[in-house]
């Protein structure tokens, strides 16, 4: 299972904001890809003043399907 996450930075703001998925786990890397493409996509249109300076598909451990 993974989850994605995100960093966002600006030098406007000087601040910098980790997202992490709400939606919940995925099952395999290739779900939270896509996922992050859609946060990434949603963060440019909501905080047009952050860039993103990262993001990660980070793998959950103890987690089944």
């Amino acid at each position: 299972m993974f989850i994605a996450h995100m960093l966002l930075c600006s030098s406007i703001a000087a601040r910098c904001i980790g997202v992490e998925d709400e939606t919940g786990l995925v099952s395999n890397v290739e779900a939270c890809e896509k996922r992050i493409e859609e946060m990434v996509s949603d963060a440019r249109e909501i905080m047009p003043l952050f860039d993103v300076v990262h993001v990660d598909c980070k793998e959950v451990d103890g987690m089944a399907v």
